[in-house]
């Protein structure tokens, strides 16, 4: 019988082992979550989809830089250049589309992208058509050219979110393969009581089972290790450059925060260097951009091991690099500039036939306590960079920190004397309630240095040509706050911000300008719809930002466009500013109230107010009143003032007065 009991035992374990190779066969493939076949070849695709996007980015931004150079040099080169990277960006599009052919959502999202650069190319090249005509108007040519500028850069915020929004896929895909261990279970569960029900082989196997659930949790493991090192490496390559490895504009601004906010607790010293390697055009020309390609990389590296480990360092563009100083003071960070430029100057490199003599000329900056935008940083050390360049190349020059009393601003330095802050004043224009026809709140309006920039057309145009509009628009938008200090009554204070800097600014920079305590006041960012290009949709995000945190979102000079309808539903904006020529004369124009009508009633629908400006007769309030308007602004009510009422300045001067008196 024993015998017997041993073959019958024999009998049920063959089975049991036969059982349990059919059910893992069966079930085996529902104990890995169903993508994860796929997952490997869906994180390679996913990379050079983001590769591809990054080398598009970075060409685009060598296409603007040509771009500009052209517009006011003329040099053919430049057109030369440009093109050729337009070529590059064009390459790129289409291994972009032919990648994402099957994928409906992104494939769409990449024929809007390559509608929006060919769209912004076309604009640039219009510009430097306008240049290459003698007959054209200088004034025209800039013109369009910053029209050009602004449409290529929205492109670009293009390009930049599709990034962003492939690293969001790929952490979307880790969140749902992270949920495969409670599925495990769930399978394991229904797998053991299906085994358990058919028999009597199961757990004389029990030791294989326990083998082969093992085994498919390493399985398991070994996936969620890749998964987890494909998003360490897309994380870098959205804050790396691929060239040199170095960080990039986006990885450079992270730094800058971080930096910013570690300075701001300890009080140390924050110093920016910029470093542009002389010349550099006759190398690409001379010896071809693949030699070029060497000397950045190697040039990158020689900067890195002369920085300490805390450092920073980012390409920005074709041949610039910027360096980061944490907890410097200037005297060391100029040591450090003289030891990179030493470092480059004194090592020649070598190619096939000829020794290669590079040097570089650097800017030095110390940085403020605030500074909201990378592009803040850079106008402060590209002043210094200058004048190096102007001094003979390979020098190492400081920033200044302001012009003497007595210094002829004319001599000055044109960013110098448009970024110096001390030289912006603000004036401040009253916003009438008509319904009660007393004063509910102030715009406050920039102006600039006294002089040739004083005129605020002629003071932000300036600043577009020379690059440092977002600089300077920060500035002004600190001064307006700081303006409304001491205020004692409850307030709304409307300050305007051009589009540009509202999207080149981490939105979390833009809101640490605002008090924390209001005390009572209300602040309203005015957005111009003159300064908008492309796709309104870009400012989404920063203008509910901006809501959240309280602060009112304003569109002004609404009617100058041909897109106000688009903007105003996709913005949502809390108030609507009419411009001034569908207002003045309302009273006596049918077609201008009718209009007034139309926009009162889209204010309506989306639960905005409406703020009239430019009301100069009296006769056209109770039309701008029957239609429905809040508000009004208008030499009607006064000149602009060039003191807030309310504030310590304004009892100061009160004072004055009557002591004269």
């Amino acid at each position: 019988m024993l015998n017997g009991w041993s073959s019958e035992k024999k009998i049920v374990t063959g089975f049991g082992i036969a059982l349990i190779a059919v059910a893992l066969a069966l079930f085996s493939p529902y104990l890995v979550h169903p993508g994860a076949r796929e997952i490997k070849q869906w994180i390679e695709h996913r990379q050079k989809v983001f590769d591809n996007l990054q080398s598009i980015l970075t060409d685009f931004r060598e296409a603007q830089l040509y771009h500009r150079d052209y517009v006011l040099s003329g040099d053919v080169r430049h057109s030369d250049d440009f093109n050729e990277s337009v070529s590059r960006v064009n390459e790129r599009l289409f291994s972009l589309r032919t990648l994402d052919s099957d994928e409906t959502p992104t494939a769409e999202r990449v024929r809007q992208l390559e509608n929006e650069v060919e769209n912004s190319i076309g604009s640039m090249r219009l510009a430097m058509n306008s240049r290459r005509d003698k007959s054209a108007k200088p004034a025209s040519v800039i013109e369009m050219s910053d029209n050009a500028l602004v449409k290529s850069n929205a492109a670009a915020a293009s390009v930049e979110r599709l990034e962003n929004d492939q690293i969001k896929l790929l952490e979307e895909r880790i969140a749902q393969y992270s949920s495969l261990p409670n599925y495990q279970v769930l399978v394991g569960v229904l797998l053991i009581t299906f085994l358990g029900l058919l028999g009597l082989g199961t757990f004389l196997m029990s030791k294989n089972w326990q083998n082969a659930v093992e085994s498919l949790r390493e399985r398991n493991q070994f996936l969620e290790d890749q998964l987890s090192s494909a998003q360490s490496h897309l994380d870098k390559l959205a804050n790396k450059d691929l060239l040199t490895e170095v960080l990039n504009v986006r990885g450079l601004e992270q730094a800058l925060i971080a930096e910013q906010n570690r300075a701001g607790r300890a009080g140390a010293q924050l110093v920016g260097m910029l470093l542009n390697i002389d010349n550099f055009r006759r190398v690409n020309e001379g010896l071809g951009h693949a030699v070029g390609d060497v000397i950045l990389k190697e040039l990158s590296r020689r900067i890195g091991n002369t920085l300490r480990p805390s450092d920073h360092i980012g390409r920005i563009g074709r041949d610039e690099f910027l360096v980061l100083l944490p907890d410097t003071q200037l005297a060391y960070a100029m040591k450090v500039a003289e030891r990179i430029r030493l470092s480059v100057s004194d090592s020649p490199l070598r190619n096939a036939s000829d020794l290669i003599h590079l040097t570089v000329s650097a800017g030095v900056a110390t940085l403020p306590q605030k500074v909201s935008a990378l592009e803040e940083v850079l106008t402060l050390t590209r002043s210094a960079l200058k004048r190096s360049k102007l001094s003979g190349k390979n020098k190492v020059s400081v920033a200044r920190d302001g012009a003497s009393d007595d210094e002829n601003p004319v001599a000055r330095d044109i960013v110098d004397v448009l970024c110096d802050a001390t030289a912006f004043r603000t004036v401040f224009q009253p916003i009438i309630d008509l319904s009660t026809e007393q004063i509910s709140g102030y715009e406050i309006l920039s102006r600039g240095p006294d002089g040739a920039f004083e005129s605020p057309a002629d003071f932000f145009r300036v600043c577009v040509e020379n690059n440092i509009l977002t600089t300077v628009d920060l500035s002004c938008v600190k001064s307006c706050i700081a303006s409304t200090n001491g205020v004692k009554q409850n307030m709304r204070f409307h300050l305007n911000i051009f589009p540009s800097t509202l999207l080149d600014t981490p939105i979390e920079q833009l809101l640490s300008l605002f008090p924390a305590q209001t005390d009572g006041r209300v602040f309203c960012v005015e957005i111009s719809e003159q300064q908008f290009v492309g796709d309104p949709a870009y400012m989404r995000d920063h203008v509910n930002a901006l809501k959240q945190a309280g602060i009112l979102v304003a569109i002004d000079d609404v009617g100058f466009g041909r897109s106000s309808l688009e903007t105003l539903i996709l913005l949502e904006p809390d108030l609507v500013k009419v411009d001034r020529k569908y207002v003045t004369g309302v009273s006596i124009e049918p077609a201008k109230a009718r209009l007034m009508k139309r926009l009162a009633n889209v204010a309506k629908s989306l639960g905005a107010e409406i703020v009239a400006e430019g009301i100069e007769s009296s006769d056209d309030i109770p039309v701008l009143k029957e239609i429905g308007v809040h508000y009004g602004q208008g030499w009607l009510f006064g000149d602009l003032l060039e003191v807030l009422p309310g504030t310590p300045q304004a009892r100061r001067a009160s004072d004055r007065v009557g002591e004269s008196a």
